[in-house]
Parts: structure tokens; sequence; C-alpha cells
């Protein structure tokens, strides 16, 4: 083998030395800084996406924050209607419920007024009946003729 011959040993090391000082020099000059350029670019791409990521997830945070403060205070405004139509609701009730005591009331007054109106006349027509039929019997038990005044001055006495 020709590479292991150590007559040809020292040429090969210098040429070996020659060929990687220019691939060296070509990397290091052209080659190396566009990469690292290009690294740097990436690097930088990437922190302004994580900073804008932050700015909206921070945007984000004071948004979702915004939205729970609206809808608590959404709660609260239905809160308080449905309390104030419940309000309305049962003073609304009341008034129905107190107008329709009323007016049970006042019916009521006028059929008892109505039924001792009728209660009365209903015990003069029966004391009346009551008289007559006592007259009437005691006239068929007796020999003697019953005066209607004396009947009337017993009843008007019970009573």
């Amino acid at each position: 083998m020709p590479q292991l011959d150590f007559s040809t040993f020292l040429p090969q090391i210098f040429w070996l030395f020659v060929s990687l000082s220019i691939l060296y020099l070509i990397l290091s000059r052209y080659a190396l800084p566009r990469i690292s350029d290009v690294i740097e670019e990436r690097k930088d791409i990437i922190a302004h996406d994580i900073d804008k990521a932050k700015e909206y997830s921070v945007d984000t945070d004071k948004a979702i924050e915004d939205l729970n403060l609206k809808i608590s205070e959404a709660r609260s405004e239905s809160q308080q209607m449905i309390n104030n139509s419940l309000l309305e609701i049962k003073n609304s009730n009341e008034l129905k419920k107190n107008k329709l005591f009323e007016d049970i009331k006042s019916d009521a007054s006028a059929a008892e007024k109505v039924i001792y109106e009728n209660k009365d006349l209903a015990l003069k027509d029966i004391t009346n009946v009551c008289e007559d039929l006592s007259l009437e019997m005691l006239n068929n038990l007796s020999i003697d003729k019953i005066d209607k005044k004396k009947i009337s001055n017993l009843s008007n006495n019970i009573n």
C-alpha cells in the first residue's frame, strides 16, 4: 500500500496539511460566516416570535380578565333585573290579591245583607204562618173563637 510507505510519508503529510489549511480558510472565510449569519437570523426570528407570543399571551390574559369582568357584570345586572321583576310581580300580585279580597269582602257583605233581609222576611212569614196555623188548630180544638191578637201577643213575647 502506498499510503503506508514511509518514503512518501512526509510529502503526504505536507499536502494533507496544505489541503486542510486551504479548506479551513475557505470554510472560515466564506461558508461558516454565512451559516453563522443564517443561524443568528433564525435565533433573532425565534426570539422575536417568542416575544410576540408572550405579548399575545399577555393580551389574551387581559382579554380573558375583561371578558370575565363583563360576564360577572352581566350576571349581576341580570340578577338585579330578575330581582326587580320578582319584586314588581310580587307587588302586582299583592295589589291584585288586596283588590280581590276587597271585592270578596264587599260581595260577602252584600250577600250577608241580603241573607239577613231574607231571614227577617222568612221569620216574619214563618211567624205569620205559625200564628195562622195555631189559630186554626185552636179553633178546631176549642169551642170558642180564639182572638188572633192574643196569639200575636204570645208570639211577640216568645220572640
